[in-house]
């Protein structure tokens, strides 16, 4: 496990009781999750702690109204007493759903970034791959350290894994899912009322979630999180650009055409929109290193690599479905 941050570096930095604070912390999360990878091997590439997110929801394009939603939990995590004066309980989970690319992770970061949260990231995939039905313990022991550092996002990315279809036959899978998101609902359930802490889980598959962890006072608010349409797009094309040149210090792109570019990315999530971006930018970087020099990205340009990238998903998704092999 690799936290992000200043972790284990000497004495803490001047700057005042919060970054103290975050140091301290640091050091104490990097000190227990160097235990738990004694204990269950090594996690980094699974769980990633980061103390302070720097996310935040002007930065994600598009996804008006999930944005909205994710942004309510906030007082959950800043002012839970508020819930208590309305004689209720704040809520302690969220499911994300929709398809790959679309956000999920950045609103789930965003979350933690306005509240001042810690983010522990936890890529299911990856975890269950490793360490198979076992993962319920591991997990049990993260959310007790997370419980113990105060505010906190625990994002449960790719939920589906859960259910361990990607490891073992049906059946096996069936009883050892079971036992796995029995031990996941335990904790969740164990939360104090008032412990500002949330849990977010996401999902392309909500086929594969495991009906228990959406029950109540669970991952029980469930949130879609949606393909871009046309406006949202050219709002992703624009940041996109705009973060590509605050990078480089000068312009890299000429005027676009965005009524001839947005048809043909009907259907592209977010993250395709953003791969579209980096690949022009990419074949400018190849034509420099062989000493030529061929102007700003153009709507062209764009074009170009929207129908490269169609061309490339269309043969992966016929070797996935084994057109051939």
């Amino acid at each position: 496990m690799a936290p992000d941050g200043p972790a284990g570096a000497g004495a803490p930095a001047e700057g005042g009781d919060l970054e103290t604070q975050q140091w301290a912390i640091q050091r104490r999360i990097d000190d227990v999750f160097a235990k738990l990878g004694e204990k269950f091997g090594d996690l980094s590439g699974r769980v990633v702690v980061r103390i302070k997110p720097e996310t935040t929801f002007a930065q994600i394009g598009g996804l008006r109204e999930a944005k909205s939603i994710v942004r309510s939990f906030a007082t959950a995590l800043t002012d839970p007493e508020l819930y208590r004066k309305w004689g209720i309980t704040p809520p302690k989970g969220v499911l994300l759903y929709g398809p790959p690319g679309t956000g999920k992770s950045l609103l789930a970061r965003a979350l933690a970034t306005e509240t001042g949260s810690v983010f522990y990231h936890l890529k299911l995939m990856n975890l269950t791959s490793k360490f198979g039905p076992n993962t319920g313990e591991l997990l049990q022991e993260i959310l007790a350290v997370a419980k113990e550092q105060g505010k906190g996002v625990l994002f449960l990315d790719e939920a589906n894994a859960l259910s361990l279809e990607h490891l073992l036959p049906p059946a096996q899978a069936r009883e050892a899912s079971a036992r796995l998101v029995a031990a996941l609902c335990e904790k969740l359930d164990g939360l104090d009322d008032f412990s500002r802490m949330i849990a977010v889980g996401s999902t392309s598959r909500t086929d594969s979630v495991d009906s228990s962890l959406v029950a109540p006072g669970r991952l029980d608010r469930l949130v879609e999180v949606t393909l871009p349409d046309g406006p949202d797009q050219q709002e992703i094309l624009e940041m996109a650009r705009k973060r590509a040149e605050a990078a480089a210090g000068r312009t890299l792109f000429a005027g676009l055409d965005y009524r001839s570019m947005l048809p043909p990315m009907g259907g592209m999530s977010g993250a395709e929109i953003s791969e579209i971006i980096r690949r022009a930018l990419e074949q400018k970087v190849h034509a420099a290193g062989q000493g030529q020099d061929n102007g700003l990205v153009t709507t062209q340009d764009l074009l170009q690599q929207i129908d490269r990238y169609r061309r490339t998903r269309e043969m992966v998704e016929k070797i996935r479905y084994g057109q051939y092999l």
